[in-house]
């Protein structure tokens, strides 16, 4: 994510910024910060997270680079430089207020700063798992079923959806075991193992109806596991109305959630309603 800084008519500026927003663990990301002299000469180009300088650039020094200890912080001092700063091996604890800082030569001593913040996820290792009783169901009957997320910081948001339309949340609540319930400020629904990583179930609670099922007897149930900008994961079954073959589930990335619920589906249901009907 870029952020451009416009500074008026101060003799020294910083024209840009380079700080992802968000981060995956593990990665290796690389900090970028661009300036105007306007005339006046660089004394040094300073990286702070939070309240702590990490990075030091100052091209008059003997040493021009020096790197201070931080935790988490750890500088690939090869890669970095004037205007850029590769971070390796990012951890949570990188997380936070990250500033560039420039200031100039005496006599004028100008200075000027930019912060942005990055975030550090833990993207979950595998698709969400869903849980029903049963495949095989009727017109009429309560659907029950649970999803849920794998561990994941921040925790995956869970959407149902039926025939690739996306089911309304007022048919969903989530739940969570009470041995793993974690404090009620996190809100219901969200369990973690005690490093950070947080899942979440979501239950769902629908009535069937004659249009949800297909001419072939059957309808598409999808729980979709999203943590935005950077992962997506859906798992599938497939429901079979008494009498009617039933299939295996499916596990997508970026599958079945993605895609609309088309016209065409909707009439070839609305006919296989009237059919039932009619044979009732």
């Amino acid at each position: 994510m870029l952020l451009w800084a416009a500074r008026g008519t101060a003799s020294l500026r910083i024209v840009k910024t380079q700080v992802p927003r968000k981060v995956q663990a593990g990665k290796t990301v690389q900090l970028a910060c661009h300036f105007d002299l306007e005339g006046e000469k660089l004394y040094s180009l300073n990286w702070w997270r939070g309240s702590e300088q990490f990075f030091q650039f100052s091209p008059s020094s003997p040493e021009k680079v020096i790197v201070y200890d931080s935790k988490g912080i750890t500088v690939d001092v090869e890669r970095s430089g004037k205007n850029v700063v590769v971070l390796r091996n990012i951890s949570h604890d990188s997380a936070g207020r990250y500033k560039c800082e420039v200031l100039a030569e005496r006599p004028s001593f100008e200075k000027d700063a930019v912060i942005n913040h990055m975030e550090v996820i833990d993207v979950p290792t595998l698709p969400p798992k869903m849980a029903l009783n049963r495949l095989q169901w009727s017109p009429g009957e309560v659907l029950k079923a649970n999803c849920t997320s794998s561990l994941a910081r921040p925790p995956s948001q869970l959407v149902w959806y039926i025939n690739g339309d996306k089911i309304s949340p007022q048919h969903t609540r989530l739940v969570t075991p009470e041995a793993r319930l974690r404090s009620s400020a996190m809100g219901l629904g969200v369990i973690e193992d005690g490093r950070g990583g947080l899942s979440q179930t979501s239950e769902l609670t629908l009535v069937l109806r004659p249009t949800h099922f297909n001419p072939g007897g059957q309808a598409t149930l999808t729980c979709a596991a999203t943590v935005p900008d950077v992962y997506h994961m859906t798992t599938e079954v497939y429901l079979a109305l008494p009498g009617f073959k039933t299939a295996a589930p499916s596990q997508k990335l970026y599958g079945s959630a993605r895609r609309h619920g088309g016209r065409v589906t909707h009439l070839m249901a609305a006919t296989f309603s009237l059919l039932v009907l009619l044979l009732l």
